[in-house]
């Protein structure tokens, strides 16, 4: 980090500005950790990538650490496009929520791959627990045990660890995909299909009648 020496004041802002400059800073923040890493992010460069003075990077958030753990803490709570509500048509549900989870972390996997190199040096940049029901493993825990309670999964199982088989197949596939990348790898959607349809057979799962569905909807 650099010494606060030297450096110029920003001119006053509005609150309205001071916010915009705020998105600009994280948003900065968040590009130039997922090219270099925590060790290759520098303040100056943030600085010069979000059109501000580094004075205001040290007034707004007081370190790099600080910086760094506020940008990845939006991409952490960043609305999620899908989600898991009263069983209807479970297969069909579970699928949905499924590759949504696989696209979203797919999509993020370059700043992924670079947290989890930093976590070992810099453990404060792990996301912090879930909350229920927010987090992805509670809304699937969730939504496997009210499965259970409709007599739609009859297999003895916990849920959370249930959750977290499929979670942590989803989440390898969408990290390693691309380093396992051959002609003869299924497309994602077959992948994720299966890994639900696993899910599925390990927990016991029934489907409802086509009539009960219906009535649910």
């Amino acid at each position: 980090m650099h010494e606060r020496s030297g450096l110029n004041s920003d001119p006053a802002r509005s609150p309205a500005a001071v916010d915009s400059t705020t998105e600009r800073i994280l948003a900065a923040t968040l590009q130039v950790y997922t090219e270099a890493g925590f060790r290759g992010t520098t303040t100056r460069r943030i600085a010069q990538e979000a059109g501000v003075n580094e004075i205001t990077l040290f007034r707004q958030f007081g370190t790099k650490e600080a910086l760094v753990k506020a940008a990845l803490s939006r991409t952490y709570e960043a609305v999620f496009p899908a989600d898991l509500n009263e069983p209807v048509d479970p297969q069909a549900e579970l699928y949905q929520w499924a590759i949504a989870t696989y696209r979203h972390w797919y999509a993020a996997r370059h700043l992924i791959s670079k947290v989890l190199g930093d976590l070992v040096e810099h453990p404060e940049l792990a996301p912090d627990i879930c909350e229920e029901p927010s987090c992805k493993h509670a809304m699937l825990s969730g939504f496997l045990d009210r499965l259970r309670q409709r007599g739609l999964a009859t297999g003895e199982f916990n849920p959370d660890a249930a959750a977290g088989m499929l979670l942590g197949s989803v989440f390898t596939h969408a990290i390693w995909r691309d380093h396992f990348a051959k002609p003869d790898l299924p497309p994602p959607e077959e992948v994720v299909r299966h890994y639900v349809q696993l899910l599925l057979a390990s927990v016991g799962f029934r489907q409802p009648h086509a009539k009960a569905r219906k009535e649910k909807a």
